[in-house]
């Protein structure tokens, strides 16, 4: 008896799992169509391969759309087209990719001969380490090679 109520306990929690998992994904996808239907040119998007872009436009062809994007700053930009299902992210107008810059930091002089003078060293300590080897290193026996 103890044996079937357990076994009910577990399939109605596994029904309940699967259930969640379906309506969560289902509200996901409605608004990923919402989404895709309100897309319009100049909006910031991401594909679900992670490239990122801007919607130059919008056309539907053989019944299915398409969306031409800009990707790139400056001479180094790029226009391709995606299909529809492939839009998976829109940036709000606040928050564009393009906003983040990239730091270079160049190193300094100073830091490249402490590096020199660092490898100076390096070397010195490894010349006196093989003296101190060479000397202390005891002799291998050679019984197995005389058998």
């Amino acid at each position: 008896m103890m044996e079937i109520i357990i076994l009910v306990v577990l399939l109605v929690l596994v029904v309940a799992l699967f259930l969640l998992s379906y309506f969560k994904k289902k509200k996901f996808n409605t608004e990923l169509g919402t989404m895709r239907q309100d897309l319009k040119p100049g909006d910031k998007v991401m594909t679900d391969t992670g490239v990122v872009g801007e919607v130059v436009e919008g056309y539907t062809e053989d019944e299915y759309k398409y969306f031409v994007l800009k990707t790139g700053r400056g001479e180094h930009t790029g226009y391709f087209t995606v299909h529809a299902n492939a839009i998976y992210y829109v940036f709000d107008k606040e928050q564009k990719p393009e906003d983040k810059k990239v730091v270079v930091v160049k190193p300094q002089q100073k830091a490249e001969v402490k590096t020199e003078e660092a490898k100076e060293e390096k070397v010195e300590e490894v010349k006196t380490e093989a003296k101190v080897e060479t000397k202390t290193q005891p002799k291998k026996s050679t019984k197995k090679a005389e058998k």
